[in-house]
């Protein structure tokens, strides 16, 4: 019962995706074009694809023109901004021409309430044989560890904790490219969740079995939290991984890693909190006191 929730959850979440601001993404930085999907030099594209191009969440978008080149001709296509994600979004009016190299300009915007311009970019790629037949092929989030750390805020210029977890994932495949997939990692359990899992990710699909750093403020990390991800490809189909979740337990600092005590467990796992190094040192004591009891000569006078 609790993974069909978790999948029906995460469905529902996606719709959320588009009015919630994502974890980790630059939210006062120069107003530079981040990543595209597809990237250029992409091929199989599927003819029916949408076209997306994710800036830095600082950016505005003010009906900067987006222009499609195909055999050397150029037209201006219409775009839909999603402000919460920095996402631009082309879905040409008809399908896109099989076999055939197109050229995409995406424009350079303004920051907000900014006149300075980012960084615009032209990608290349080529289209398939036809449309997509297939959902993507992904397993999910396979382990996470987590650990706390100081990070430099840009935006306030202080230092804050944060709670940081490496998310590793399965490979995933799609008939239309790996690399023109969308990650989008979703936190299912958490002292913030409700109903709907979080995206707390969304971004290209990293190669291979990457992993994927997620850092959160405490009162979003603190105690029992899950995640799970999904694969979306370029027409909007998703993965059957959002059942999955992995799950952590993180504690409050102050905790100790290092020395004796963390010398048994694999770096980035959890660390020892205080209160734990405290009982392990009592119990070695009680160790120490039995031994020297043992040893101690017996009296012959």
């Amino acid at each position: 019962m609790r993974t069909l929730t978790t999948s029906l959850a995460i469905a529902a979440g996606l719709l959320l995706v588009a009015s919630r601001p994502v974890h980790g993404a630059d939210r006062c930085g120069d107003p530079d074009l981040i990543e595209t999907l597809p990237p250029t030099g992409a091929t199989s594209v599927p003819t029916d694809a949408s076209l997306v191009a994710r800036y830095a969440l600082s950016t505005d978008y003010l009906g900067e023109k987006v222009v499609l080149i195909e055999a050397g001709i150029e037209r201006e296509v219409a775009a839909l901004f999603d402000s919460s994600q920095g996402m631009l979004v082309v879905k040409p009016p008809e399908p896109l021409t099989p076999g055939t190299r197109f050229t995409i300009r995406w424009p350079a915007l303004r920051g907000i309430g900014s006149a300075t311009l980012g960084r615009g970019r032209s990608v290349e790629f080529s289209t398939g044989a036809g449309p997509d037949t297939e959902t993507p092929s992904f397993d999910g989030v396979l382990t996470t560890r987590w650990n706390v750390e100081r990070i430099h805020n840009a935006c306030t210029d202080a230092a804050e904790e944060r709670y940081v977890f490496d998310v590793k994932l399965a490979a995933a495949n799609d008939d239309g490219g790996r690399a023109s997939l969308t990650l989008v990692v979703f936190q299912t359990v958490g002292p913030q969740v409700g109903k709907s899992p979080r995206p707390v990710v969304t971004r290209a699909m990293p190669g291979g079995d990457a992993i994927v750093r997620v850092e959160l403020p405490a009162n979003e990390a603190l105690g029992k939290v899950c995640f799970a991800a999904i694969a979306r490809d370029l027409t909007g189909k998703i993965s059957a991984s959002g059942s999955k979740e992995v799950c952590t337990e993180t504690i409050a600092p102050p905790f100790f890693q290092g020395c004796t005590f963390a010398s048994t467990a694999a770096v980035g796992t959890t660390p020892t909190s205080a209160a734990a190094v405290v009982a392990l040192m009592g119990s070695a004591a009680a160790a120490v006191l039995v031994r020297r009891r043992r040893r101690r000569p017996t009296n012959q006078g």
